[in-house]
């Protein structure tokens, strides 16, 4: 004796089939890996932070002189801004404006 009436056997596997999957994304996004490397304090969220910060703050996007320690956040000392010989490293106007 066999049925006649198959429908909603797809249906019942593709909800089987997602609940599975969403149960796999959720044991990832929960794995210590990933709060570790993407969570809050996390290696790669704490690389990007202290990279946003040195750059905003002397004026380089990746690449620092060495004469710049990358640990440097003392506000009063801002050798990208005003060196000693009176350079800067922001840039400025070629040629002076126009009187």
């Amino acid at each position: 004796m066999g049925l006649k009436n198959q429908k909603g056997q797809t249906m019942v596997e593709y909800m089987l089939l997602m609940a599975v999957s969403v149960s796999l994304i959720i044991t990832f996004l929960n794995s210590d890996f990933v709060k570790k490397t993407f969570g809050t304090g996390g290696k790669l969220g704490m690389m990007i932070k202290g990279n946003n910060q040195f750059s905003y703050r002397h004026a380089f996007a990746t690449n620092h002189p060495p004469d710049i320690p990358r640990e440097n956040k003392d506000g009063k000392s801002h050798p990208s801004y005003y060196q000693d010989n009176g350079d800067t490293r922001f840039f400025g106007p070629k040629d002076p404006y126009p009187r």
